[in-house]
């Protein structure tokens, strides 16, 4: 059975969007090129599953990638460990495992440019054990039903993260973090494509 979370949100175009739980307008987020839109989840069980996967994940890349360090003084590039260590990683779809490696590397990658501008004082490179990570999905894992069901998908022979989408239009990359209290989604799209003007674009 697919994991359902869904709300009812079918008449979002006349609903108050400062309901707690709900949109909000704080929970618009732009910038240069990307609109996000937030939505709270709650906390699942199913939720935590994934969490955690996404948490071993980032665990067995840190690990290895200092490992390799430490005993022969080599860095693993990205494509390596993705290549190593994500590929048929059980429980996240591809680029969901993929971008767990993206995100470590990202990390990496800004600790290095501060340690060689000298502004990295209390800054450690990151090497912690994670339980829990953020799960993120790319355009080919999401897909926004007739029904207005947001699909996120978890790879073969995994049930896909169901939620009811109160928009007509499909992000093009999701997100689903802890927030301090709860989970939150969080759904991106390109303001660019439709032509209009930075910083103008409204989808609700």
């Amino acid at each position: 059975m697919e994991l359902s979370l869904l709300w009812s949100c079918r008449s979002w175009g006349h609903m108050n969007l400062s309901v707690p739980g709900l949109f909000s307008p704080s929970a618009v987020r732009q910038n240069a090129v990307h609109l996000t839109r937030k939505l709270k989840l709650g906390r699942t069980d199913r939720l935590d599953r994934l969490a955690r996967r996404a948490g071993k994940l980032w665990s067995t890349v840190a690990k290895w990638h200092w490992r390799f360090v430490d005993r022969q003084g080599y860095w693993l590039s990205k494509g390596q460990a993705q290549k190593m260590y994500c590929k048929g990683f059980d429980g996240l779809h591809s680029q969901s495992a993929q971008a767990v490696a993206d995100s470590f590397y990202d990390s990496l990658q800004s600790w290095r440019k501060k340690r060689e501008n000298g502004d990295y004082e209390g800054l450690r490179p990151p090497y912690k054990q994670k339980r829990y990570f953020k799960v993120q999905w790319k355009s080919a894992a999401i897909q926004l039903r007739d029904d207005g069901v947001l699909r996120l998908s978890n790879g073969r022979g995994n049930n896909p993260v169901l939620i009811d989408w109160p928009s007509e239009k499909e992000p093009k990359r999701v997100e689903i973090g802890w927030d301090g209290d709860q989970y939150e989604l969080r759904c991106q799209y390109n303001v660019e494509e439709d032509g209009e003007p930075k910083g103008t674009k409204s989808l609700f």
